[in-house]
């Protein structure tokens, strides 16, 4: 396989009547655009979610009108010019399919079409699950892979939505299932996305990239995909999305990409550019956590590529290729690790989580209880980790090993929440929290943060007896009713009044518990008491972890990333502004020259890549410390390895 690197993802949806498509197609002049832009991988189309096909297809629908082999010559040139190609087939919606079989659409349960917003609506779900469709679906990915020397294959739109069409009702019921039963329906369509990929997969072989987009990270099909590639536009998912997408997936997989797209606000934003800055920022992200980088485009029908975009990409992309000596083969180190369900998306209190801990400067990772927590110095269960029995045997197992555990609301609890499920939380269960309007208070208050306050909980838990054996380090603080509405008034402003004994956080041993849902606060209040009540924890269970820094705002980031020769850290300044109802990176921040990044270890020399230009290193208490110059948005620091 072609490295996949310095990528281009070219979208190509084309709705009828383009009186003059492809007119002007020269691929030629096409991947002399994408050569001069430092670009090594592209994701090129051959069916699009219309249900057009860009190749001479004997199954599917061409574009009326094509001429040529649009996918077949560009695929050739990009090849003469060391460029790999991955083949785009949108599975989850096909218009031309959906106007000519109306039986292979998803029906919802009321035997409706799945279109919520009318017959009209451009986004129809396809079911590639059984029948039809996914027979046509497979022979056309077969034909193209018959056809071409593909590098991989991309199939998009791979959302999960329950059925009750014929076939998928048959399949239920085949399976002893009621199809009046949601869960069992869902159920039912999970087994057979997940099945759908297995075939894929056989298809394609192991010697092509293929990833399933759309699928949620936490579906079992892992064993399917060759990599990860992470969607995320700040008109979409928003600037937040990446961090704790990537957290997880580099769990997942060995490769990851972090495709962002150059548009303003989402997909197929013709006219929008988010700018030289904006796209820095997301690449940046990526080289910050040892992943590679892939931008989004949507190439006009009769125009092409607009040589403006990829004047800028090309400049971005030739700083991107001079990182490759520190970046290529590189691994994103962390001593963290943040537990997620097994099932699911990622919620709130895993995006909370990753917030906080980007802010406080700390790296980790998001896992799962399947993955391997030996490297992890601390664990972090957020707010909803139920402990199932293999759970049980893998946390018992680090408390052994003399680590840290921090959890908070529900996590520790038993799967039925009858009560915390080992007896290192010695803490004392009093069942669930029904106040809407608790707060709690510290018992230290020399803290500068949080003082002598009684601080609001936002987001409600368990309750918390204080234990004999457990040092309780902040007290639960109960308000004066809950907030309600009694007939006739509004009981809305409501104060705290008093301690009622039971315990608002606690210490025992390597265990502290937090009695409400910390992280989901956070990720919807963004309240610095929260998160400095997290901060101490960390500081007394992990005194000396990998880096620590000083002079750096909440704003700027810090990772480290190695390879076999070096440790990498990276300093990013640039940070999102809200404007209006956008978030919007304009322009980079500077970090003043004085800020320091202290690393654990002895290292001779530091150095700015790729520059090699050299910083003052001091040995300090079992730190090297490194003096930054001033950063302009990013930069990258290596030390050798002794």
């Amino acid at each position: 396989m072609r490295p996949f690197k310095r990528a281009i993802h070219i979208d190509f949806h084309t709705m009828p009547g383009i009186y003059n498509f492809n007119e002007n197609w020269d691929a030629r002049e096409q991947v002399k655009i994408l050569k001069d832009a430092h670009v090594k991988y592209i994701c090129a189309f051959c069916k699009c979610n219309e249900g057009f096909a860009y190749y001479p297809t004997k199954i599917g629908v061409p574009y009326p009108g094509m001429k040529g082999d649009m996918f077949g010559e560009l695929l050739e040139e990009c090849h003469k010019n060391g460029i790999g190609v991955s083949a785009y087939f949108n599975v989850g919606y096909d218009h031309e399919m959906a106007i000519k079989h109306r039986d292979w659409r998803v029906l919802n349960k009321d035997l409706a079409k799945d279109d919520p917003n009318g017959i009209l609506d451009y986004f129809i779900d396809m079911c590639y699950y059984h029948g039809g469709y996914r027979e046509y679906t497979v022979a056309m990915i077969k034909e193209v892979l018959d056809k071409y020397d593909v590098d991989g294959v991309f199939l998009d739109c791979m959302s999960l939505n329950a059925c009750y069409g014929n076939e998928c009702v048959e399949e239920m019921r085949k399976l002893g299932r009621d199809p009046k039963n949601p869960d069992d329906a869902l159920k039912t369509a999970l087994e057979a996305q997940v099945d759908f990929c297995r075939e894929v997969h056989e298809l394609v072989g192991d010697d092509k990239y293929l990833y399933f987009n759309g699928l949620s990270l936490l579906v079992p099909a892992q064993e399917h995909f060759s990599h990860v590639e992470i969607e995320g536009l700040p008109g979409g998912q928003g600037y937040d999305y990446f961090q704790p997408q990537m957290a997880y997936s580099r769990g997942l997989q060995d490769k990851v990409i972090y495709m962002t797209g150059r548009f303003q606000k989402s997909w197929g934003d013709f006219g929008g550019f988010k700018g030289r800055a904006s796209l820095e920022n997301d690449i940046w992200d990526a080289l910050s956590n040892a992943a590679e980088v892939s931008v989004g485009d949507h190439q006009h029908p009769a125009y092409g590529l607009n040589k403006h975009v990829y004047k800028t990409i090309g400049e971005i992309y030739e700083k991107v290729e001079a990182y490759e000596p520190w970046t290529d083969g590189a691994k994103y180190v962390s001593e963290i690790g943040v537990l997620t369900p097994l099932v699911g998306e990622m919620k709130s209190p895993q995006q909370g989580a990753s917030r906080m801990l980007g802010e406080l400067k700390y790296d980790y990772d998001i896992i799962n209880e399947n993955m391997d927590f030996s490297k992890y110095k601390l664990l972090i269960l957020p707010d909803d980790i139920l402990i199932t029995p293999a759970l049980e045997k893998k946390l018992k197992k680090h408390l052994d090993a003399g680590r840290g555990i921090i959890s908070s609301g529900f996590s520790g609890l038993k799967e039925d929440k009858s009560g915390f499920a080992l007896k290192e939380w010695d803490f004392g269960f009093d069942g669930v929290d029904s106040s809407n309007a608790s707060y709690f208070k510290m018992t230290d208050t020399a803290d500068e943060t949080l003082g002598d306050m009684m601080w609001s909980m936002y987001s409600h838990g368990i309750l918390m007896k204080p234990s004999k054996n457990a040092e309780v380090t902040a007290e639960y603080v109960k308000p004066y009713f809950n907030r309600h509405h009694d007939g006739e008034r509004g009981f809305w402003y409501v104060p705290p009044e008093k301690t009622d004994g039971h315990a608002a956080a606690a210490r025992k041993g390597q265990i502290y518990h937090i009695c409400f849902r910390i992280f989901d606060a956070y990720y919807t209040g963004a309240m610095a008491a929260h998160k400095r009540l997290v901060q101490q924890m960390i500081e007394s269970l992990m005194p000396d972890p990998l880096f620590k820094t000083e002079g750096i705002p909440s704003t700027a980031r810090v990772t480290v990333t190695e390879n076999e020769k070096n440790i990498m850290l990276h300093i990013k300044a640039t940070f999102p502004e809200v404007r209006g109802e956008v978030d919007i990176i304009e322009e980079h921040q500077s970090l003043p020259a004085g800020a320091r990044v202290m690393l654990r270890g002895k290292f001779n020399k530091a150095y700015i890549v790729p520059a090699m230009e050299s910083l003052p290193v001091m040995a300090q208490e079992g730190y090297t410390e490194i003096v930054l110059p001033q950063v302009d948005g990013y930069m990258m620091i290596a030390v050798d390895k002794v």
